[in-house]
């Protein structure tokens, strides 16, 4: 019986010494696993393309760990635009605890062209990246397949990447001893030991090359400054309504050319990141070039037309589509240089109005969107028609809306091309009875549009 206790006291013993060894072990390897963020990829087919790195990068036996996206997510958020700078990316994973940060984007309609970068959490800098020409499916079967061979290597922890200097070291040879009288031939070998850092220096230099080419992820707030040149087409129809409507002269502009300015501007954008950062200051304004206007008679007279606007507009970004909303003051004028003898009974207008609008944008491809908007202007005056000769007691209102197609040259550059359409409505509002030059008045005015914008 003594015998049969020793041999279950010596099995206990071992058992309990091997326990801690174990847990140590394997706290040691939790350790040395590499801390890999995925950072949500550029495109239409992100969230796909996500699935596919973290699945790849994950695998079981690869000595990795995949931060949750919720958490990657949320720390990105911080950073208005992505981290575009080593000093972001730096910055980035030391909050997340990350060793490597991954930055991917898939663009492209029939083919697929998608690109993917590993940062170093240490300092920022680039790793490695890869691009791959793929066809449209969502499970990335080239990329799956490719990605560990030629993102692997540069993925590896920083534990495993000190192994190679220690290799190094064996250039401490018993040799010495035996050719001690010739020491200068001994100490000639040091260098060798000083060749390890030219490698680091020559992969350091691709770090630098590709900098320029990494590329922030997609802005989900927009851009800060949006403006938009473009030259139009300008039609008019202006006519009274009501009593005497008949007997009383009307205005018809069939084609005119005018050139047009937009600018949007986001200044609160540089000081925060909350909410209040997509409120703007927005311009607009447009100005016949060279307008005339022919008489009955045969006689021509200088004649101008322009529209000037300004106030605040509040976009709302949406990862699918952009809605904004604009509360402006504007004028806008039509008049034409009759001398004072004319007899052509035609007011000069001049609209003061306050706007409000409503603004939607849909991006339909990587290059191509749609835009829209639909506004309301309450007219406040009307210059010469709200006078004593017209309609003294006028009072009116307004409509507009506007159409467009964009197609996108660069990522700040493209093209623009549309149409805009405003409608004023006028009432005389006079008593009943009472003697009136009209009981009403149309202004309407369409212009095509074709033009350049910038968004940065």
């Amino acid at each position: 019986m003594s015998r049969i206790a020793g041999w279950v006291l010596l099995v206990l013993a071992l058992v309990v010494s091997y326990r801690p060894a174990e847990a140590a072990q394997a706290k040691k390897t939790q350790a040395q696993k590499t801390r890999v963020a995925v950072l949500r990829p550029e495109g239409r087919q992100a969230d796909a393309l996500r699935r596919v790195l973290t699945q790849e990068f994950g695998k079981k036996g690869r000595g990795r760990e995949v931060l949750p996206a919720k958490k990657v997510d949320a720390q990105v958020k911080r950073i208005r635009g992505g981290p575009k700078t080593d000093e972001q990316r730096q910055a980035l994973a030391k909050k997340l605890g990350a060793d490597v940060l991954i930055l991917a984007s898939v663009k492209g309609t029939k083919r697929w062209d998608v690109e993917v970068r590993a940062y170093s959490g240490k300092d920022g800098t680039l790793l490695a990246e890869e691009r791959w020409d793929v066809r449209t499916n969502r499970a990335f079967p080239d990329v799956r397949r490719e990605l560990e061979p030629k993102l692997g290597a540069a993925l590896k922890a920083g534990p495993e990447q000190s192994l190679p200097p220690a290799a190094v070291t064996p250039p401490t040879p018993v040799s010495e001893p035996e050719v001690a009288p010739p020491t200068p031939i001994a100490e000639a070998p040091r260098p060798a030991v000083v060749k390890p850092p030219p490698p680091t220096v020559k992969k350091e230099e691709p770090l630098v090359k590709p900098e320029p080419k990494a590329a922030g992820l997609r802005n989900l707030d927009g851009p800060i400054l949006e403006a938009l040149l473009s030259g139009q087409g300008l039609f008019r129809r202006f006519n009274f309504s009501g009593s005497n409507a008949n007997a009383l002269p009307e205005y018809s502009l069939n084609s005119a050319a005018a050139a047009s300015l937009s600018v949007s501007y986001f200044p609160i954008s540089h000081f925060t990141d909350g909410m209040v950062h997509n409120l703007g200051i927005v311009a607009r304004g447009s100005r016949a070039l060279g307008l005339s206007t022919r008489l009955p008679d045969g006689s021509e007279y200088g004649t101008t037309a322009q529209l000037l606007e300004g106030g605040l507009r509040l976009r709302l970004p949406l990862p699918w589509l952009e809605v904004s909303v604009g509360a402006l003051y504007g004028t806008h004028s039509f008049a034409v240089e009759l001398p004072p003898e004319s007899t052509f009974a035609l007011p000069d207008v001049d609209y003061r109005f306050a706007h409000v609008e409503l603004g939607l944008r849909k991006a339909l491809t990587e290059r191509w969107a749609i835009a829209a908007r639909v506004g309301y202007q309450h007219v406040l005056s009307g210059g010469e028609l709200s006078s004593d000769d017209y309609l003294p007691e006028l009072s009116g209102s307004g409509l507009d809306g506007e159409l467009a197609v964009e197609f996108a040259l660069t990522r700040i550059l493209g093209l623009r091309l549309g149409g805009e359409l405003r409608s004023y409505s006028f009432t005389a509002d006079a008593a009943e009875g009472a003697p009136v030059f009209a009981g009403g008045a149309k202004d309407l005015y369409f212009s095509g549009q074709l033009g350049v914008y910038l968004r940065l």
